[in-house]
C-alpha cells in the first residue's frame, strides 16, 4: 500500500489558541524585542516589544467590540507590509472576530487584485475593513485620481477602521482579562484566501485546533526555541508569512523576528541576507524563485562578506521546489559559508494550515519517458535518454497523520513509484472553503476505495513516494497531454529558461489549449516567453526558435505556438507562482496583446 503515516494521537493535552498562547508569553517575558521592522536597506525601523503588542492588541479589540463586532464575524485586514498588520490580527482574535488577510491592492491601478478584495470581502461577508492611515491615504488619493469604471470592482462599500495609533506605550501590564476564549476550538480563526493560481480564490476555513498542531509541528521539526532568530520578507497574508513567521513568534517559539517588505526583497534581493548575516539568523524561508532570484542579483563580492552559518534552516515552500535552483543556491551561496544541511525543502498548501512534509534528502533522476507514463523509474547511465530530475520534499512527520498517492480516477492507491494525485489527513486539514459546501465536500472529503475509513484532502498535486519520500511533479490541473504523453508545465518551462540568453528568468509559461486538427489527440502546447529588454523582430524570432528547438530535443513535442514578449506577459499571483489558468484564458480569448509579439505557428 503506498501510504506514509506517522502514527500517534490526532490531538493532544494542552490545545490553546494563539491569544491564550500570547497572553502566556506576555506574563513571561514582557519585554522582550519581538518583532523588528527592516527597511529597503537593511536597516531595523521600528522594534515591537511583547507588551506593545499586548496593548496594541487590546486597543483594537476594545474598538472592535464598541464598533459592534461580534465574536464569529468577519473583517478583511488590508495592510503595506508592516507591524501594524501583526497588531490587527491578533486584536481580531482577542475579541473573537475572524481576520481575513488579503493582499493590498496598488490604489493607482486597480487591477486584479481590486477585484480579488472585493469577492473577498463579498464571499467572507465582513463587516468591517482594516487598516492602517498610511494605506488609507493612498486609497482616498488613488479614488480620486482614478476613479473605478461603470460596472469594473470597486472598493468594499463597508467601514474602513484605521487600526494605528502611535504614542508611547505605558510602562504597566495591559489587561487581557476581557480577552475572547474560544468554546470551541474547531471555531474558525481565519480565513486563508487562496492565491487562485489555478483558480478563482476560496477562503480557506482554519480553525484553532489547526494553529495549535500546526506551530507546535512546526517548532518540533525545525527546532524553534529560545535562541531562534528568524527573518521574513514573505508576504504578511500568505500562510507561510503568516504562520511560518509571524503566529510563531507571537506564541514564544521564536525569540524575535526580523520582517522585511516584500518589495524591499524584490527591489533589492541581497538585502534578504544582508540581514540575515548582520542577525546571525538560524531560520528563514522563501519560495523556490527567491533562491534563483537571489544568485541571479548578487554578486561574488557581496556573497563572500556575508557569514550565514548561523543558518539552521533555510526552507524552500510555496511553490515546486526545482533540482536545479537548489544546486546553483549551494554553489553561489558557498563563499557565503551557508551551511548545505541547512536547505530545508518542504511541501504544504493553505487547505492543510500550512505544511505537509518536511525535510527532503535531495534530488532523484528518472527516465523522462516512463515519468510521462506515469511511472517514476530511476534513470539509467544512457547519455542520449532524456532525463526528468525531481527534488525530495521529505516525510509525514504530524502525529497521526496519513498520507496517500492516490489515481484521481479511480481513486484507488498508487504503488510506490507509480504518479497519482497527492492525499492527506491529518489534525491540520483545514475545515472547508468558506460558504462552499460542495466543493468542500469533494475536496476535503474524500475517501480512498480501498476500505481506508478516513476522510482525506484532495491536494490537487501529483506525485509519488520513493523509499517513503514524497516527490511532487505538479499540478493536476495543469498537466498537458499531447498525442497521449503527459507533460508537466514546469519540466517544459525549465528546459526553455536557458534556451536563449534574451528569455528572462522565470517569464516562461507553459500551457495546453485544445488541439484544433482531426488528427491530433489531447492538447497542444503554447508557450508564452518573456523577453529581457526591448528585442527587435530577429531576435524575436530568434528567440521563437530556440525555444522550439529546446522543446522538440528536450521533450519530443512540436511546440505549435511561441510567443514572445515583454516581462509582464506572464500572469503571476501575488506570491510569485505563474497564473497558467488565468494565461491560457487570456490566450484563448486574445485578451492579451503583448508588444512585441512573435506568434510561431
Amino acid at each position: 500500500m503506498a501510504d506514509t503515516n506517522a502514527r500517534g494521537p490526532r490531538t493532544s493535552l494542552g490545545e490553546r489558541p494563539v491569544p491564550t498562547r500570547f497572553r502566556e508569553l506576555h506574563e513571561r517575558v514582557p519585554d522582550r524585542e519581538l518583532l523588528v521592522f527592516t527597511d529597503d536597506d537593511g536597516e531595523d525601523v521600528e522594534t515591537m516589544t511583547v507588551r506593545r503588542l499586548a496593548w496594541d492588541a487590546e486597543r483594537i479589540r476594545a474598538a472592535l467590540v464598541e464598533r459592534g463586532l461580534a465574536p464569529g464575524d468577519r473583517a478583511v485586514l488590508v495592510y503595506l507590509p508592516s507591524l501594524d498588520f501583526v497588531s490587527a490580527f491578533l486584536g481580531c482574535l482577542a475579541a473573537g472576530v475572524v481576520p481575513v488577510p488579503v493582499a493590498p491592492p496598488n490604489p493607482f491601478k486597480l487591477g486584479h487584485d481590486i477585484g480579488v478584495l472585493a469577492a473577498v470581502a463579498e464571499n467572507s461577508g465582513a463587516r468591517a475593513v482594516l487598516t492602517h492611515g498610511v494605506y488609507r491615504e493612498l486609497v482616498e488619493t488613488g479614488a480620486r485620481a482614478k476613479p473605478p469604471a461603470p460596472g469594473s470592482p470597486s472598493w468594499p462599500d463597508l467601514p474602513w477602521e484605521c487600526t494605528d495609533q502611535p504614542g508611547p506605550v505605558p510602562d504597566a501590564a495591559p489587561d487581557l482579562g476581557a480577552w475572547h476564549e474560544a468554546a470551541d476550538l474547531d471555531d474558525p480563526a481565519f480565513l486563508q484566501y487562496t492565491s487562485g493560481s489555478t483558480g478563482s480564490p476560496k477562503g480557506v476555513v482554519v480553525s484553532h485546533r489547526n494553529i495549535h498542531h500546526e506551530l507546535d509541528a512546526i517548532a518540533r521539526d525545525l527546532g524553534l526555541g529560545d535562541d531562534t532568530v528568524a527573518v521574513t520578507w514573505v508576504p504578511h497574508f500568505h500562510d507561510l508569512g503568516l504562520i511560518s513567521f509571524l503566529l510563531n513568534t507571537l506564541v514564544g517559539h521564536s525569540s524575535r523576528t526580523h520582517v522585511l517588505s516584500p518589495l524591499s526583497f524584490l527591489r533589492r534581493p541581497a538585502v534578504w541576507f544582508d540581514v540575515a548575516s548582520r542577525v546571525r539568523a538560524t531560520h528563514t524561508a522563501a519560495p523556490n524563485f527567491a533562491f534563483d532570484l537571489v544568485v541571479r542579483k548578487t554578486t561574488p563580492q557581496q556573497r563572500a562578506g556575508w557569514d550565514l552559518s548561523s543558518l539552521r534552516v533555510a526552507g524552500s515552500s510555496g511553490e515546486l521546489i526545482r533540482p536545479g535552483t537548489v544546486e546553483r543556491f549551494l554553489n553561489a551561496f558557498a563563499e557565503a559559508r551557508f551551511p548545505p544541511e541547512a536547505f530545508y525543502p518542504t511541501y504544504g498548501l493553505a487547505e492543510h494550515t500550512l505544511s505537509l512534509t518536511m525535510g527532503g534528502s535531495g534530488p532523484l533522476r528518472v527516465d523522462a519517458a516512463e515519468i510521462g507514463r506515469g511511472r517514476a523509474v530511476p534513470a539509467g547511465d544512457d547519455p542520449v535518454r532524456p532525463v526528468a530530475v525531481y527534488h525530495s520534499c521529505g516525510t509525514v512527520t504530524k502525529p497521526g497523520a496519513s498520507l496517500r498517492v492516490v489515481d484521481p480516477e479511480t481513486r484507488r492507491p498508487c504503488d510506490p513509484g507509480r504518479v497519482g494525485e497527492i492525499w492527506v489527513d491529518s489534525v491540520t486539514k483545514a475545515r472547508g472553503y468558506w460558504g462552499l459546501p460542495e466543493q468542500s465536500r469533494e475536496v476535503f472529503r474524500a475517501r480512498v476505495a480501498d476500505g481506508d475509513p478516513r476522510e482525506y484532502l484532495r491536494t490537487g498535486d501529483l506525485g509519488f513516494l520513493h523509499e517513503g519520500e514524497l516527490f511532487v511533479t505538479g499540478r493536476l490541473k495543469d498537466m498537458i497531454i499531447v498525442r497521449g504523453h503527459n507533460h508537466y508545465p514546469q519540466d517544459i518551462e525549465d528546459s526553455v529558461r536557458g534556451c536563449h540568453p534574451l528569455v528572462r528568468a522565470g517569464g516562461v509559461a507553459a500551457f495546453p489549449v485544445p488541439a484544433e486538427e482531426a488528427d491530433t489527440a489531447g492538447e497542444r502546447l503554447v508557450l508564452l516567453v518573456e523577453a529581457n529588454g526591448d528585442p527587435g523582430d530577429e531576435e524575436r524570432s530568434a528567440i521563437a526558435r530556440a525555444v522550439r528547438r529546446v522543446v522538440a530535443d528536450a521533450h519530443g513535442i512540436v511546440c505549435e505556438d511561441v510567443v514572445v514578449g515583454r516581462r509582464g506577459l506572464v500572469l503571476k499571483t501575488t506570491s510569485g507562482k505563474i497564473r497558467r489558468n488565468a494565461c491560457r484564458a487570456a490566450y484563448l480569448e486574445d485578451a492579451r496583446k503583448p508588444a512585441p509579439v512573435e506568434v510561431a505557428r
